[in-house]
Parts: structure tokens; sequence; C-alpha cells
């Protein structure tokens, strides 16, 4: 088991006095590579992060037994922002396009057009490989659980523009010849697995050979592929009261979710994409704009929540579900800001450093700025009641 520096201040979350442990401080924007992937080598001894100050983002390590940051690498890329679903940091290496490789320990990351791997402990850098000039990366990737397949998506820097989905649901987007790709990490081998003419959001490994993504443009959904390639399935999709499935984490249970938009509230499910089997349920009236935590195990249900007419920011825990009802719900945290917008200003938290720890990103007074916290959860109990 780790143990935390003694340097990381600590404290007690608001409303809860749960203990908190602070990972990054000062005048910058600091965040973990994004939530549905891990940020936290094998060993547990370092976190992978993003820095943004002063016009400028690169990744981090921060050794949890030292509290010393090290910075891995040196982008130059002109144009790193997520565009549209984050606010731009400037130039460095690609926003959110990062990726730990937890069984090589090593981050795969995009300067411009090239493709990275810097070693977590030797910081040794080399190149993966060069996109054409005319081509972006431009989704959240991820890496196989064994550590041999890297997956990303990328498109046409000129074919990406705003559209409008009927019956007043919003802009949306669509891309020309985007494209889900796998690279193989032993052989160099170059493999498309889906071609749409629409963006995709994010991919994550359900498996060695299973990977999930989203979203079609007309549509916020889930869609399952392998690393063969060459066809996709609809998982969870827009149902008759309008609900679509907003964001989900891959567990060993299966594939954990909210669903969002429907007049009678937020939901949230379990889903086994290969056998399609999936339950669902209903979330507190107060859950406003919801992100369901990532417990890679399954074991745990946790929401980030931010109440639509409060805007009070928190996260919550469910302790048993009852299908008849009468759910018993935990508050883990009061209501804690955050600064800036975009996806750097969610708590996008995750269960980590053996089931002790909730990492997450929360805003400090100090600076009105993000930063790294760890929230101590070592009391929970495994949620009960949610079975497929």
């Amino acid at each position: 088991m780790v143990v935390l520096s003694e340097k990381f201040k600590r404290f007690v979350a608001p409303g809860t006095q749960r203990a908190v442990a602070q990972l990054t401080e000062g005048d910058a924007t600091c965040y973990p590579l994004y939530y549905f992937i891990p940020s936290i080598t094998a060993d547990g001894r370092y976190l992978i992060y993003h820095r943004a100050a002063q016009s400028e983002i690169q990744l981090y390590r921060l050794d949890l037994t030292t509290a010393e940051s090290t910075r891995l690498t040196h982008a130059q890329a002109p144009a790193t922002h997520w565009i549209p679903w984050c606010v731009d940091s400037g130039r460095g290496v690609l926003d959110h396009r990062s990726v730990l490789n937890v069984a090589r320990g090593e981050v795969v990351y995009f300067d411009d057009q090239q493709a990275r791997v810097v070693d977590v402990q030797t910081l040794d850098d080399r190149v993966l490989f060069t996109l054409p000039q005319d081509r972006i990366a431009i989704g959240q990737n991820c890496v196989t659980p064994d550590g041999r397949w890297f997956v990303y998506i990328h498109h046409d820097k000129a074919g990406f523009e705003r559209v409008y989905p009927p019956e007043g649901r919003g802009q949306r987007y669509q891309s020309k010849g985007t494209a889900l790709a796998a690279y193989n990490l032993d052989t160099g081998e170059h493999r498309p697995l889906v071609i749409l003419n629409s963006p995709i959001h994010h991919v994550l490994p359900y498996d060695d050979n299973h990977v999930v993504f989203c979203h079609p443009t007309m549509e916020n959904g889930m869609l399952l592929t392998d690393l063969q390639g060459g066809w996709y399935t609809h998982l969870r999709t827009q149902d008759e009261q309008g609900g679509c499935v907003c964001h989900y984490v891959a567990t060993q249970r299966g594939i954990a979710y909210e669903v969002l938009g429907r007049a009678d509230g937020v939901r949230s499910g379990l889903y086994d994409p290969l056998t399609h089997a999936h339950v669902e349920f209903p979330l507190p009236h107060y859950f406003g704009y919801t992100h369901t935590g990532r417990d890679p195990e399954g074991r745990l249900w946790f929401y980030e929540n931010e109440d639509w007419l409060t805007r009070v920011h928190d996260m919550h825990v469910l302790l048993r579900h009852n299908p008849a009802g009468d759910d018993v719900w935990l508050r883990l945290i009061a209501d804690w800001p955050t600064y800036g917008g975009g996806q750097k200003a969610h708590f996008h938290p995750q269960v980590v450093l053996d089931r002790q720890w909730l990492l997450f990103t929360g805003g400090d007074a100090t600076t009105q700025t993000n930063h790294l916290f760890l929230l101590d959860i070592a009391d929970l109990p495994d949620t009960q009641g949610i079975t497929l």
C-alpha cells in the first residue's frame, strides 16, 4: 500500500468532514487524464496529470510518496484545444488525449501530428508515428489493459462543422472521415476499426479485445466494437422519453452509466456489452448534470452532481439500491465549487490506491484554479442491490 507523503496539505471536506489530501496547488489548473481511463501507475506511486498555466499545457508525474512533481513532456503543438468540449489552454500536448499505459509504465500523447510515448520513470521519449498533415487526433483515447494496443480517434482538420439536429436539441457537430484506429505497440501495425462522418468523443477499453465509444452526431449513445474492426453495435441509445447516455465507465461487472434528458429525472444503469443484459434505476430528484464515478471493479456506485436549479456541486454514494424504492444514499462532499469551464471544471471522481481514496478535481479558492484532491473512502462498504 502506498503511503501518501506528509507534505500534502490535509483538511476535511465541506459538509461531511471526510479527510482530504490536496495533491497539487499554485497558480495553475491541474487535472488527471480523462477519468474513463487510469491516471496512476501500477505500483500506485506516480499520478500522471495535466498542468495548464501561462497559455501552456504539459504532462507531469506526481510522486505520491514524496510529493515531488516532474515534467514529462515538452510538446509544442500550437493548437491543443479539445473542440468544443473544453476551454483552450494554449500550446503543448493535445488536451485530454493522453493515455497512461499502465501495463508498460508509459504515457502516450500527441504533440500536434506526432504520437509520442514517454517512460514514466526514465523520462525517455520517442515518436510512435506521425499523422498526415491534414489529420488531427480529436478524441479521448485509450490503451488496452494488456498494454498492446493504443486505440485513438482522428479526422480531417477541414471537415469539422456544426449541425443542428431536429426537435430543438441544440447544436451538435459532424466531421468527415473520422477514424477509430488501433496501433499495435509491439509491431507498429496500424488498423482502422470504424470510420464515420461524425466526431467520436472518447473510446475506452472494455477488455483486451473490445472497446466502447461514443457519440453519433445526432444522438448520444454507447457503441461497441472489437480490435478486428469493420463493425459496431449500439448499446444503450435514446429512449422514448428522450433520455440519452451521457457519461459511462467500464467496470469488471459491466458498463456503469447515467441517462440525462428524461422528463422524469436522471437515471443510472449497468450494461453488459457482450450479452446486452442491463438494468436501470432512478437517481434522486435533486440530481441534475450528473457524472457516474469510475470504480474499475464496479463495487461502488457514486456520482458527481450539479443541481440544475441551485448550481450546488456535490458528490453522493449509493449505499443500497432497493428496486421497490427507499434507496440509501450518503453525501460525500457538500458544495465544492470549481473554476473556469469545460472538462477541467468537473470532479470526474474515481476510486484509486487500493480503494482507500477517491481522486477528483476540485476548486482551490486561494488561487481560483482547479487542482487534484484525494477524498478518504476507506470506510465505505460496497454498494448493495445492483445486479444484472
